[in-house]
């Protein structure tokens, strides 16, 4: 069945369907094409796309288009099963790269706290700010062309230096004491 004709129907589609296709496995083609077997080789403004779906539409189309190319009336005439089992694959791996940028995050310090760090939330712009000034790159727009691997590795960093400076000062101050 074409998704097209799918969508019609789905209103009628029982919940065992719905959450079987939720945990289906990636299909190896969809219209055609080969599905990648992970999205770490997305560069962060495709990556940047896919975390901005924001409706049910998009939800279908965006994937399809950003990483297999396919324009909407090729993704309409193709197999239901394997546009959205791709979907929402592509949607598990996008939670999984979500968790690994979460990961980064180091929790501000009482008096960080005290002084409104933790009010500080800059969002996607904020992450691509800082990995441009990281990097000495003057053109936020470029940054989007950079793997999101690279972004991820350096925000890993930065965060794994920020917690072992917070234990250096730790035992420092043990010792004066």
């Amino acid at each position: 069945m074409r998704l097209k004709e799918f969508l019609v129907i789905c209103n009628y589609a029982g919940g065992d369907f719905q959450e079987d296709i939720k945990k289906a496995k990636r299909p190896e083609k969809v219209g055609g094409i080969r599905t990648p077997s992970t999205l770490n080789d997305l560069t962060m403004g495709e990556l940047m796309q896919l975390q901005g779906i924001s409706s049910e539409r998009e939800m279908i189309l965006v994937p399809c288009r950003v990483l297999l190319g396919l324009d909407e009336r090729k993704v309409m005439r193709s197999e239901a099963y394997d546009v959205l089992a791709f979907v929402f694959w592509a949607a598990r791996e996008v939670e999984r790269i979500n968790k690994l940028f979460a990961s980064t995050n180091v929790p501000p310090t009482p008096e960080e706290k005290q002084a409104g760090a933790d009010k500080m939330n800059f969002g996607m712009f904020g992450l691509i700010d800082y990995y441009a000034q990281r990097m000495g790159i003057t053109d936020h727009e470029a940054v989007e062309y950079v793997p999101w691997v690279r972004v991820y590795k350096c925000l890993d960093m930065d965060a794994q230096r920020i917690r072992m400076d917070r234990r250096l000062r730790k035992v420092l101050e043990r010792r004066k004491k």
